[in-house]
């Protein structure tokens, strides 16, 4: 086997989280070194979705220590390749510095045109994610060392298709009868994605993708288009959550 390092560059804020399972309830675990500037978060929230932690979950807490699972990254480049040479994926440690507590932002009630919006969804909810621009170095293991840029190569193809896809979209949705303050928003999150899909080094990873980034139709839209309405987005970047580069260091 042979080791290769790699950089995981965050473009967007990353989510990984143990489920639900695992979420603390302010009731039971009473946040009591929650530190936040966002004054409304505090006082509204009530429930924390955790990211990877180390050691055990017994409350939440400001300084723990984060990593990211190998599963994770060996889902992403991996996909649906059946044969992937024995590769092996050792977890991400995290510095805390880099994990943020935020609401979800979602766009919502695209049905209803005149009351669609992006807003936070569930307010009394928090999310631990990894915040974009955040520079994460980690090591695999694989048997043959060239077999990983073809994984590579077949990841960047699956995430560039569901950037198109979810890119023409917004562009459906940009000639919807929305608001033009929701529209200016969707039209951010549409040429950030354009400005992304040439590139060869883009994969997607983590949760709240969106439907059309968890399905792949190899970048046409469905004939349905209001089944895919879910729209998550990174506030810092006006992104889809999980867009990332991964360059291999080694």
């Amino acid at each position: 086997m042979v080791k290769i390092k790699y950089r995981l560059s965050t473009i967007s804020s990353l989510i990984a989280s143990p489920r639900s399972n695992l979420a603390w309830y302010k009731e039971l675990d009473q946040f009591s070194d929650l530190k936040t500037d966002n004054k409304k978060l505090k006082e509204h929230l009530s429930v924390i979705y955790p990211f990877y932690q180390y050691g055990e979950y017994e409350k939440w807490s400001s300084s723990a220590n984060y990593y990211l699972p190998g599963s994770t990254v060996k889902g992403a480049i991996r996909g649906n390749i059946s044969h992937d040479n024995n590769l092996m994926v050792d977890d991400i440690q995290i510095p805390n510095e880099f994990i943020v507590l935020r609401n979800l932002q979602k766009v919502q009630y695209l049905e209803k045109p005149g009351k669609a919006e992006l807003k936070v969804f569930l307010d009394n909810v928090g999310v631990e994610m990894v915040k974009a621009k955040t520079d994460l170095n980690g090591e695999l293991y694989i048997k043959d060392a060239g077999y990983v840029q073809e994984l590579i190569k077949q990841a960047n193809h699956a995430a560039n298709n569901k950037m198109k896809q979810m890119s023409k979209y917004l562009s459906t949705l940009c000639e919807g009868d929305y608001s033009d303050e929701l529209k200016v928003v969707l039209r951010k999150s549409m040429d950030g994605l354009e400005s992304l899909i040439q590139d060869n080094d883009v994969i997607l990873l983590g949760g709240y993708k969106g439907l059309l980034h968890s399905l792949n139709f190899n970048g046409s839209l469905p004939s349905d288009v209001k089944a895919c309405g879910a729209v998550y987005l990174d506030p810092e970047t006006n992104l889809h959550h999980g867009l990332a580069r991964l360059t291999i260091l080694s």
